[in-house]
C-alpha cells in the first residue's frame, strides 16, 4: 500500500506541472474609446478567435462580447463611462479561462500601438517560463524525495521496519 500511495504522489508530482503549463493569457487596455488587447497560451501561440466578455465595476452581466482574431488580437470600441474599470475576461478551448482589468491609459501623450506593443513585450516577459523556474522545480521534487529518504532511513536505523 505504501508503495502504491509514493507512486500515486510520484506520478501527481510530475504530472501537475503540467496544467500549468498551457494556461490562457491576456492583457488589455482602454484609452477611453477603444478597448485592445490580446490573448494567448503560455507557450506564446496566440488564443485565436476566442469568445470574450466585458465587464463594467459593479455589473454582473458583460456589457459587451467579443471574439478574438487569428492572432489574440481584439479591439472594442466601448463608450467612456467615468470612474468605471473594465475587466475583460476570455474563454479558450479546454475550459482555460482568464480575466484582467484594463488599464487605463490616456491616447494623447502616446500612440495605441506604442503603448499596446510595449505591453504586449512586458506581458510576454512576465508570463514566459525561464529555466530558473524549471530547476526551481525539480530541485523542490528532489528535495522531497531527499526528506522521503531521510524519514525511511531513520525508522530503519531504529528498527521500525
Amino acid at each position: 500500500m505504501k508503495k502504491f500511495a509514493f507512486l500515486t504522489a510520484l506520478f501527481a508530482a510530475c504530472y501537475l506541472p503540467n496544467a500549468y503549463a498551457h494556461a490562457l493569457y491576456v492583457f488589455a487596455q482602454y484609452d477611453g474609446q477603444t478597448l485592445s488587447g490580446k490573448s494567448y497560451y503560455s507557450d506564446m501561440t496566440p488564443a485565436a478567435e476566442t469568445y470574450l466578455e466585458v465587464f463594467r465595476s459593479g455589473v454582473s452581466d458583460p456589457v459587451l462580447t467579443g471574439k478574438t482574431d487569428r492572432q489574440g488580437v481584439f479591439k472594442l470600441s466601448i463608450a467612456d463611462v467615468p470612474h468605471t474599470t473594465l475587466k475583460v475576461v476570455v474563454e479558450g478551448d479546454e475550459g482555460h479561462r482568464a480575466s484582467v482589468v484594463a488599464a487605463h491609459t490616456s491616447a494623447e501623450n502616446q500612440s495605441g500601438a506604442d503603448l499596446m506593443l510595449l505591453r504586449e513585450d512586458i506581458a510576454h516577459l512576465k508570463d514566459k517560463i525561464y529555466l530558473h523556474d524549471i530547476l526551481g522545480g525539480i530541485g523542490y521534487i528532489v528535495g522531497i524525495a531527499g526528506l522521503i529518504a531521510l524519514r525511511n532511513a531513520r525508522k530503519i536505523k531504529q528498527g521500525r521496519i
